[in-house]
């Protein structure tokens, strides 16, 4: 290779030169066209040495590094070498002058187009609006908010970003990020730790001194203000890999669990860490449900037929605020505190009713509180029948994913079989992001001979108009699981609530829109 285009190269790579030599090598790009495309071909060389060296899908990492995020719909439409021009001239998302990219653009949009490979593994991209993860603060003051593809800074304190597909990545301030999909963030500053669950293996970081690829583990990572990156693995594998100025060469590294790694000032240098305080586990706070005094009284004059404020036991049982209303049974993990505490996968639980109440054919409503500490798709209340094998008759979970659309954040969800069932029925779905976690919520799904009505914080969701009109029939309260039977294992729950819940009252009628209001009051005041 000739000394200039290993420089050039270099510069691509966010190498310094001399100011003299970056603008000598700028003016052969521009006049010399076998030198532009010797060098667009290493660029390419390169690029496919990163894919290849990368997890699944290696599309989606072959179209991040060279910033075409709009060319699956131009093959689609029949724009390709349009998209493939106009990305190429893009300002870069990495560490790199973008005079380099658009002096090379010609020859890198030829190459690309000669490389059929590109569509063997296609994924869809996230959109720039499609939710990919909510920032939860570790002040119970602040709100959690959704992040969208794009910067995300932030100037001091702590967080955490809960991805949509299951990633937790705990963020300290200073901090410096930029989300560029589910698998792949930014750092460029800042400290953080990541936790990688099944399924979501392959999870990058990029610094600017390499990229941190999580091998579903939970991992300690700190990139100084000046680019140096240190990693700490505290449980399972993760891989380093650095670029080698000069060259397509790729170098990389397995840390095992306990192992510490530098990405250091050098580039293509990966060496030992010294760095002992890595950022632990942040575990945001709570905010608390203030509800007003009256709370009791003003609920037990709307006339519940049963209502249960999941804030004390009785002989081990949660007591019935209507008189000799029954008690609700506990089984697994949930702690009575001012509410109930669920803890999902971790250490299911559920809290049941023992005997069937007969929901009336002229109607119903569900009423309650919650707060959610993830964004796992999980049950908050169930209507079962007696029926050993617990076929459904209604629901209300939070996580689903609508039908045709890619996300399910903070989505709440209302269904009514009838007749009871496991496989269909009719449902009212919230826009997504509308029940963020660490936020209380307050929610009634009610339903009058097949009229299906949902609301959110005081606000209507729907209607629909199920096909079925339910008549009377029993049903059995499933509280924080999608059910749960005497004889099943509870690490066999399905969609166990993680977060917590108060506040149940059923009614044997429906509410109407002012008592709604009313009872969801709280939420407009300074109550969190």
């Amino acid at each position: 290779m000739n000394t200039d285009l290993q420089e050039a190269l270099i510069a691509w790579q966010g190498g310094e030169l001399p100011q003299s030599r970056t603008e000598a090598l700028l003016i052969r790009l521009r006049d010399d066209t076998a030198f532009r495309a010797a060098l667009a071909e290493l660029i390419w060389t390169l690029c496919l040495s990163k894919v290849a060296q990368s997890p699944d899908p290696r599309w989606i990492t072959l179209q991040e590094e060279l910033g075409l995020h709009e060319a699956q719909e131009a093959v689609q439409n029949s724009r390709l070498e349009e998209a493939l021009m106009a990305a190429v001239r893009r300002e870069p998302q990495r560490f790199v002058s973008s005079s380099w990219r658009i002096a090379t653009a010609l020859a890198a949009a030829a190459a690309i187009l000669l490389a059929g490979l590109l569509w063997l593994e296609k994924e869809p991209a996230a959109s720039p609006q499609e939710v990919i993860a909510v920032l939860v603060p570790r002040d119970a003051e602040q709100p959690s908010r959704v992040v969208t593809m794009g910067q995300l800074h932030l100037a001091q304190g702590q967080a955490r970003l809960l991805f949509t597909h299951g990633v937790v990545v705990d963020v300290e301030g200073p901090a410096d990020l930029e989300i560029c999909s589910l698998s792949r963030m930014i750092c460029r500053q800042g400290r953080l730790r990541t936790q990688v669950p099944p399924g979501a293996e392959g999870f990058c970081v990029e610094t600017p001194r390499g990229t941190v690829t999580d091998l579903g583990t939970v991992l300690g990572i700190t990139v100084s203000g000046q680019g140096k990156t240190d990693v700490n693995v505290f449980e399972g594998q993760a891989e380093l890999s650095a670029s080698i100025p000069g060259q397509a060469g790729l170098r990389t590294v397995v840390l095992n669990e306990a192992e510490k790694a530098s990405l250091g000032a050098s580039p293509g240098l990966i060496g030992t860490s010294e760095v002992m305080d890595f950022l632990p586990s942040l575990q945001p706070v709570a905010p608390q449900l203030r509800l007003p005094a009256d709370q009791r009284a003003r609920i037990l004059a709307a006339k519940p037929v049963h209502y249960w404020r999941m804030n004390r036991l009785v002989e081990g049982q949660v007591p019935n605020e209507v008189t000799a209303g029954p008690s609700l049974s506990l089984a697994g993990k949930v702690e009575i505190g001012s509410s109930a505490r669920f803890w999902g996968q971790e250490a299911p639980g559920v809290i049941h009713s023992e005997k069937p109440w007969i929901a009336p054919s002229r109607g119903y409503a569900l009423e309650l509180w919650f707060m959610a500490e993830t964004l796992d798709q999980t049950a908050l209340l169930a209507l079962t029948t007696p029926d050993p094998k617990r076929p459904h008759l209604g629901l209300i979970e939070l996580g689903s994913r609508p039908p045709g659309q890619a996300t399910g954040a903070g989505v709440l969800r209302y269904l009514v079989r009838w007749p009871a069932g496991h496989r269909d029925g009719m449902n009212l779905f919230s826009a997504a992001a509308s029940a963020l976690p660490y936020q209380w919520h307050h929610v009634v799904a009610q339903q009058a001979r097949g009229r299906m009505e949902l609301f959110l914080d005081g606000q209507p969701l729907g209607p629909a108009q199920s096909d079925a009109v339910p008549g009377d029939h029993p049903a059995i309260f499933q509280i924080g699981a999608l059910e749960w039977r005497p004889d099943q294992e509870l690490t066999q729950l399905r969609r166990p609530f993680c977060g917590q819940i108060a506040e149940l009252a059923v009614y044997d009628r429906t509410l109407s829109v002012r008592e709604i209001a009313e009872h969801a009051r709280p939420l407009m005041g300074s109550s969190f």
